[in-house]
Parts: structure tokens; C-alpha cells; sequence
């Protein structure tokens, strides 16, 4: 009996040192990324608005006790001009909407961002925060991936800001076949003939376009095209010292940035274009580096949402 038990504890032994190594090398090997070309700092000037916060609505989350705990969900953008809905994490019918799949794409739909679909629908959890669904003004991604873009299958129709880059993207057969995009989140995105989102030749920051959503400095999307072709960044203005700049899924967590870190082996394969989205992961740290005040927040780092939303989920933050 001691045998067979000094047997199963080496099987055991030797699985949990097997399992160690191969996350190791999945998630955490990383190797650095040259630095970005040097790029001009366009300062803007940013007033504080009187109404104005932000508030952190996570839809899921998955490790969150320790230091690279994973999330979904929003950030809600209250303003007086109307509120904004910045990403919207998966649907509530996640497991309906991959089913129909080939088994190697299920299971990796499954296995990954599967772990991050949403307990409570989002509209219930905005009504927590005090909003009304109905009244969203807009909602606006950072890229078309079915864990940002299935919430708004919970949500009444509202008008979505994407760009015609990425409608494209989105309407692709290909990349639906990949199971990056579900078709069926497409009928909730504008017409690839009305693109919602334009750039204009402004500088921001280290980015030489720019969108003005409210036209009052408080909320400013920029291109970040590389993970998808029409990727892109929110800066949320609360105030000249209270900002954070949403980039998506244009690095996995803050090392992303803070280390300028290429992206885990497990999830590299999403980036449409390698090449640019590891040039994007360069800005983003230059980038941090000139604005060290500045909140960047991935869509999936709870570290980075934490350090701006210090009470946690459903809570929001003002300029004031």
C-alpha cells in the first residue's frame, strides 16, 4: 500500500511540474520588444467636466486572487451629453453561440475566453450602477471580438462607433470561421457602408489621429490597429490628473506596457497583424513612460482596473 501510494504522489508530482512548465511557457514567457521609433508627445489640455465619471462594470473574471487575474466587461462613461458603453465582455448565451463550431475551435473558444463569460447579463449589472440601459447614448468597442462585442446581445439596440476598417474585419467569412467574430453580433454593428467612427488628422498624445466624441477633450479614441484592423484606444478625461486609456486587447495585461513584453504564446495567434500589434505594444510603453499618471487599463488586466477603481467592481470614479 505505501508503494502504491509513494507511486501516485511521483504521478502527481510529476503532472503539477508537467502543468507548472507548460503555463510557464503558454502565459508567462515573454520575451521583449524592441522600443518604438520616437514619436512626437502632442499634450492636450484637459478641463474637468462637471457631471463626468467612469465605473467599472465586470461582467466576469477568472483568478482574481491572484496578480494576473483576468476580467471582462465595460467601462461605463457617465456624461452629461449622453453615456457611454466602452466594450461590452460576452453574451449571456456564450456556450449557445460556440456550439455550432468544429471541436478544436469549440474547445479553444471554450477553453479560453469561455472562462470569462458572464454570470449576471450586463444590463442587470449596469441597473446596479444606476443605469438604465435604455438611455445609453453609445456604445463604442476596441475591436470586434466575440468577448467584447457579445454583451450587446443583452443589450437593447443602440448605435455602435466602429470604424469601416473594422466592420470589414468583422464581416469577413474567414474570421467568423475562426470563431473570432459571431455573425450573429454583427446584425448590432452599423452597415460596413456607414462606418460610426472616423479619424481626423489630429495628434494626441504619441498618436497622429484622433476622434473628440463629446468635442469637449473628455473622451478621445485613437487607432491601434494591429490586434484587429480597426482596433482602438479610449482616453477617459475625468480630470487634467485623473485619466485612463483603455487599449483592449492591444497587450494582455500591464507587462504589456510596463515591460514591454511581447504577448503570451497562448493568445499571440489572435493578433491579426503581428508586426503591427507588436508595434502598438512599443507605443503603449513609450507611451507610459511619458505619461507615467496616466491609467492604462487592457481589457483583460484586473490589476490595472483595480488601480483605478480602488472600491472595486460596480464602482464608479469622478473628476471631482
Amino acid at each position: 500500500m505505501l508503494r502504491v501510494l509513494k507511486r501516485l504522489a511521483r504521478l502527481l508530482f510529476a503532472f503539477v511540474t508537467v502543468g507548472a512548465a507548460a503555463l510557464y511557457g503558454l502565459y508567462f514567457r515573454r520575451a521583449p520588444l524592441p522600443p518604438a521609433a520616437p514619436h512626437a508627445r502632442a499634450v492636450p489640455v484637459i478641463s474637468t467636466i462637471p457631471g463626468i465619471s467612469a465605473c467599472w462594470v465586470e461582467t466576469a473574471k477568472t483568478f482574481s486572487s491572484f496578480s494576473f487575474g483576468m476580467t471582462a466587461g465595460s467601462v461605463l462613461v457617465k456624461h452629461p451629453a449622453g453615456d457611454l458603453l466602452i466594450d461590452t465582455g460576452s453574451s449571456s448565451h456564450y456556450d449557445q453561440e460556440i456550439s455550432g463550431f468544429p471541436f478544436a475551435t469549440w474547445l479553444k473558444l471554450k477553453s479560453l475566453a469561455g472562462q470569462l463569460k458572464p454570470k449576471v447579463p450586463l444590463p442587470d449589472l449596469l441597473r446596479r450602477i444606476g443605469e438604465d440601459p435604455e438611455k445609453l447614448r453609445w456604445a463604442i468597442l476596441s475591436h470586434t471580438h466575440l468577448d467584447h462585442s457579445g454583451g450587446l446581445m443583452d443589450l437593447p439596440r443602440l448605435p455602435v462607433l466602429l470604424t469601416r476598417e473594422e466592420l470589414q474585419f468583422a464581416a469577413d467569412p474567414s474570421v467568423q470561421a475562426k470563431g473570432y467574430v459571431i455573425a450573429a453580433h454583427t446584425q448590432k454593428f452599423p452597415p460596413v457602408a456607414a462606418p460610426t467612427l472616423r479619424f481626423e488628422p489630429a495628434p494626441y498624445e504619441t498618436f497622429d489621429e484622433s476622434a473628440d466624441l463629446y468635442k469637449d477633450g473628455s473622451v478621445i479614441v485613437v487607432p491601434l490597429r494591429g490586434h484587429t484592423p480597426g482596433s482602438v484606444g479610449i482616453f477617459v478625461n475625468l480630470s487634467p490628473t485623473r485619466r485612463l486609456f483603455y487599449v483592449g486587447d492591444a497587450v494582455d495585461d500591464e507587462r504589456g506596457f510596463e515591460e514591454r513584453a511581447e504577448k503570451s504564446l497562448i493568445l499571440r495567434d489572435s493578433d491579426n497583424d503581428m508586426t503591427l500589434a507588436n508595434q502598438i505594444a512599443g507605443r503603449l510603453s513609450e507611451l507610459h513612460e511619458k505619461v507615467p499618471g496616466l491609467t492604462v487599463i487592457p481589457a483583460h488586466g484586473r490589476s490595472a482596473y483595480k488601480k483605478f477603481f480602488p472600491s472595486g467592481p460596480l464602482s464608479c470614479v469622478s473628476g471631482q
